[in-house]
């Protein structure tokens, strides 16, 4: 990536990082839940048997109900998980309890990896992405270790859904060519459904 888009990058993670940590936490929770709402009465997610979930990390939209709700339903629930920081690889991991997630990596809680949890790409049916920004085109900037991008390259558009308050929502992104959009964006006023060109 060259270093005016990396330094635009950057100035947008600062800014919309900013504005996402000083949510009050009551607030964050109740728009988590409202987004919850939305995501339940999607067709694609009352008919999905596998799911991806992000495990929710400081400011971020709070996934640990969705789960719970997830998990009850009896669905197949994967996070994502990495096992050598640093080498740009994560894998989709089973979670059968939140409480199993309690290694941290970046400070993001994950599940012990183990061979007969991993879960192939083709086997998920919807993944929800986390972002700090995102923009109607469906491009986000995400804390910029890459590894969401990385992995997102082997999965269909309409399968990638972004999780963000209203106000993480912008006009347009800084992209790079390596940079891959969701298909659809839920905040707790609305859904996004990304236009394909």
């Amino acid at each position: 990536m060259n270093d005016y888009m990396e330094s635009e990058k950057r100035k947008v993670r600062f800014e919309f990082l900013n504005l996402r940590n000083r949510i009050d936490p009551i607030l964050a929770s109740a728009y988590s839940n409202m987004i919850f709402t939305k995501i339940r009465k999607l067709p694609v997610y009352e008919k999905a048997k596998t799911v991806m979930f992000y495990l929710s990390y400081g400011s971020e939209v709070v996934t640990d109900a969705m789960i719970a709700s997830a998990l009850e339903e009896e669905k197949t629930v994967v996070v994502p998980a990495i096992e050598n920081p640093g080498d740009g690889k994560m894998f989709a991991v089973k979670l059968a309890r939140i409480e199993d997630a309690y290694q941290s990596v970046y400070g993001i809680r994950q599940p012990e990896i183990s061979p007969e949890d991993m879960v192939e790409k083709d086997e998920i049916d919807l993944v929800f992405v986390p972002g700090i920004a995102f923009d109607y085109g469906g491009f986000r900037v995400g804390y910029g270790k890459g590894y969401f991008d990385r992995w997102l390259a082997g999965i269909s558009v309409e399968k990638a859904i972004g999780l963000a308050y209203d106000f993480q929502i912008a006009e347009k992104m800084p992209t790079g060519k390596y940079d891959l959009p969701v298909g659809m964006i839920i905040t707790e006023k609305r859904i996004i459904q990304i236009k394909k060109n």
